[in-house]
């Protein structure tokens, strides 16, 4: 076969990568966290490595919604610093390019409940898949509350934001 008849070939099958990259990096991507601990409120910190969206307050029932595309390479990562008074606090990837694959395709909605994290896929009958929290407060543990032996390994590829 000489190269004028595989030149062709070889250029279509370039843009047609070219082409999907583009597509995934241009997708509008949605994270939303949202407090569902009755009668506490959380403090929340998100941020990637280009943008950090600051601290946030939430009361029980309200949340805190932003939107991205994911870089050209699909490397992007959010995360967030989760901090309760009565139960725990950690550090979670809140969108990983694993957890946008395995867990939630456009809208990663998190909802922070007593025990730790949970990511639910919207509009999805699926059961939400939750982390523990990664710092139990004594006051926690002192009102009975203790992680969940249901709740699945992490999600975030066992990586925390470097600060």
């Amino acid at each position: 076969m000489k190269i004028t008849q595989i030149l062709p070939l070889i250029s279509f099958m370039f843009l047609l990568m070219a082409n999907n990259i583009l597509m995934a990096s241009s997708q509008l991507i949605r994270v939303t966290v949202k407090n569902d601990i009755r009668d506490e409120s959380i403090s929340i910190h998100c941020y990637s490595s280009e943008d950090d969206l600051g601290v946030h307050s939430l009361s029980y029932g309200t949340n805190f919604t932003w939107h991205f595309h994911v870089n050209f390479w699909g490397t992007t990562k959010f995360y967030c610093d989760f901090n309760t008074t009565k139960h725990g606090s950690g550090n979670y990837g809140v969108y990983t390019p694993t957890l946008s694959r395995d867990q939630c395709r456009i809208h990663c909605l998190w909802s922070v409940e007593e025990n730790g994290p949970c990511v639910k896929e919207n509009n999805s009958k699926r059961t939400p898949w939750c982390q523990n929290w990664k710092n139990i407060t004594r006051r926690s543990l002192l009102l009975g509350f203790s992680p969940s032996p249901n709740l699945l390994p992490s999600f975030d590829d066992g990586e925390e934001a470097d600060d």
